[in-house]
C-alpha cells in the first residue's frame, strides 16, 4: 500500500478520510463474524455427516411455524437471527448427546438452562453470551434433534411455551410433524 502511495500528495483530510474507510471495513468485518458465529462442534455434525435433515429458520420462516399463533412462542422467537434445525441420522447416539453437551460447557463456554433427563425423553438446553448463541439437544421417541439459536431466546418464555406444549402435545406433535414431512418432501425434490 505504501508502494501505491508514493509519488501521491495526500493530505491529512484525505488520511483521515482513508483511515476511516479502513476502520469501517474492519468493523463490519467482525460484525458480520460475531453475527454468523456458530459453534465449531454443532458446524461439525454437519461435515462429520451425522445429520439426517438440515432445515434454516429466519425470523420469517419462525413466525410461520407458529400456526397456532402462539403469543409465548412469538415471544420466545423475537429476538432469533437465526435458527439452524438438525434431525440427526442413527451414527448419532445417546453418547454423543451427551459426549456434545460435556463439550460445548467445558471447551466453548456454554451454560446449562434447561435440563431434562427422563428414561424416554432427554432434553439439554445450553447458552453462552458472546457471542449469543444457544443450543437445544434433545431425544425424543428414540430421535434425536439438535438445534442453533444465533440471537437470543426470551428463556422466560419457556415454561408458557411448555405448559401450552404439555396441554396440546398431541395437536402439537401433528402439527410439527406435518412441517417436517413438508421439509423432508422439499428436500426430497430438490435432491
Amino acid at each position: 500500500m505504501i508502494d501505491s502511495l508514493k509519488g501521491q500528495k495526500l493530505t491529512h483530510s484525505a488520511l483521515l478520510k482513508k483511515g476511516r474507510v479502513c476502520l469501517f471495513s474492519l468493523g463490519l468485518l467482525f460484525t458480520t463474524l460475531l453475527a454468523n458465529a456458530q459453534s465449531s462442534a454443532i458446524t461439525d455434525l454437519k461435515e462429520d455427516q451425522l445429520t439426517n435433515m438440515s432445515l434454516y429458520f429466519y425470523p420469517s420462516t419462525l413466525r410461520m411455524v407458529n400456526l397456532d399463533n402462539n403469543e409465548e412462542f412469538n415471544r420466545l422467537i423475537q429476538d432469533i437471527e437465526k435458527l439452524i434445525f438438525f434431525k440427526m441420522n442413527g451414527k448419532f447416539e445417546t453418547i454423543d448427546m451427551y459426549n456434545l453437551v460435556n463439550h460445548l460447557q467445558s471447551n466453548e463456554d456454554f451454560e446449562e438452562y434447561v435440563v431434562v433427563d427422563g428414561p424416554t425423553k432427554k432434553f439439554y438446553l445450553l447458552g453462552r453470551e458472546k457471542p449469543t448463541e444457544t443450543v437445544g439437544i434433545a431425544l425424543l421417541e428414540n430421535e434425536h434433534f439438535v438445534f442453533d439459536v444465533a440471537g437470543s431466546l426470551e428463556l422466560k418464555e419457556l415454561p408458557k411455551l411448555y405448559q401450552y406444549i404439555s396441554e396440546n402435545d398431541s395437536t402439537f406433535q401433528n402439527k410439527f410433524s406435518q412441517i417436517l414431512g413438508l421439509m423432508e418432501l422439499g428436500d426430497d425434490i430438490a435432491d
